[in-house]
């Protein structure tokens, strides 16, 4: 199970964990569960967190002891979060992968500061990136029409394509060499239409782990 700071950016903000619970929509029982370590806590769970306690993701997952900041380390490299894997496919959960972590370029981190990486699983966008490429979403960024974004459908499910925005609809667009992926357009006006809601923009993207020419 994860060690995560949740309780201490909790207390920080003067908070119990009713007033937490309330906050993200969950349970005290689950924030307890959370800070305790009995649970894991989800990667769309840790973007709530991160946004809700103002401290990067970094400082939750204990990686950095400082919430404002990521600390450097030596090579002037910066260890940015990898908090899951997000679908390049239809939407599905993403998977936690707490504590892992990818050393960033000090440029990267600078125009990015709250950043996160996602790992990338299927096919659907792969001309432009290959399944397990990291890709760096920045939550801060504004998703401008035709930007490259992670984004929930329908609640937890996680999902990263080309968005376009038209009036009350945004059509989520594959990049696949794959004839199969489709472009999926949602009214955001229909009661019946599942939320959209997004993490963030892509704003760079770095080779497969373990990845070999």
């Amino acid at each position: 199970m994860g060690s995560y700071k949740i309780a201490e950016a909790r207390r920080a903000k003067g908070w119990s964990q009713a007033d937490l619970a309330k906050h993200i929509g969950t349970t005290q029982q689950q924030i307890a569960r959370y800070e305790s370590g009995a649970n894991d806590v989800k990667s769309s769970v840790l973007i709530k967190l991160s946004s809700t306690l103002g401290v990067t993701i970094s400082y939750l997952l204990g990686v950095d002891s400082d919430s404002g900041y990521i600390e450097a380390i030596p090579a002037r490299s910066y260890a940015l979060p990898i908090v899951g894997r997000i679908a390049a496919g239809s939407a599905r959960e993403a998977i936690e992968q707490a504590g892992e972590t990818r050393q960033t370029t000090e440029e990267l981190y600078q125009e990015h500061p709250n950043a996160f990486w996602l790992t990338v699983a299927g096919n659907s966008m792969n001309r432009l990136f290959a399944e397990g490429t990291l890709v760096l979403i920045d939550p801060d960024e504004e998703v401008r029409n035709g930007d490259v974004a992670a984004l929930f459908v329908n609640g937890d499910d996680a999902t990263i394509k080309r968005v376009y925005f038209d009036g009350k609809s945004v059509t989520l667009v594959p990049e696949s060499y794959d004839v199969e992926y489709m472009s999926r357009t949602i009214d955001r006006s229909d009661p019946e239409a599942p939320a959209v809601r997004m993490i963030g923009k892509a704003v760079a993207y770095t080779s497969p782990v373990n990845w070999r020419a």
